[in-house]
């Protein structure tokens, strides 16, 4: 082996042992949102939700069907919800399940206030998310 090539090496080592101090010890990344494990969709789990955009604004139930299928929820449903001036976006448990419609609320970045209960023995998904005009602040637009 030549020393060049020692040398090149002992460099590269250097530089990388470097970056990782860097990024381990001193520039972590920081969140501000704790994760909280109970509120994740568990393995075998089935959350069935319908997505209604309320918004006014063209496909965005889709974005966020994509974002909460990703996260293992189970939409059954995107349309278009029957008001399309919505202020805020809220979800509605249709079958009494406030653990499932509280994991929804934090998938999405929701505030708990606005999951409300509308029991409906006709409704055979858990519950109803309605996207309102306030869905730039949500985590699937982040």
């Amino acid at each position: 082996m030549s020393w060049s090539f020692v040398g090149v090496v002992a460099i590269l080592v250097i530089l990388l042992a470097g970056e990782f101090v860097s990024r381990a010890f001193l520039k972590h990344p920081v969140s501000g949102e704790l994760e909280r494990p109970d509120l994740l969709v568990r393995k075998g789990e089935r959350i069935q939700i319908n997505v209604l955009n309320g918004s006014g604004r063209m496909h965005l139930g889709q974005r966020f069907t994509d974002f909460l299928r990703a996260r293992k929820f189970d939409v059954v449903h995107t349309d278009n919800y029957q008001d399309t001036n919505v202020a805020r976006t809220f979800i509605i448990d249709r079958v009494g399940d406030s653990v499932s419609a509280h994991k929804i609320a934090y998938a999405l970045g929701v505030d708990d206030s606005l999951v409300r209960r509308q029991i409906d023995t006709e409704e055979y998904v858990k519950a109803d998310l309605i996207i309102g005009r306030d869905y730039p602040n949500l985590k699937p637009m982040k």
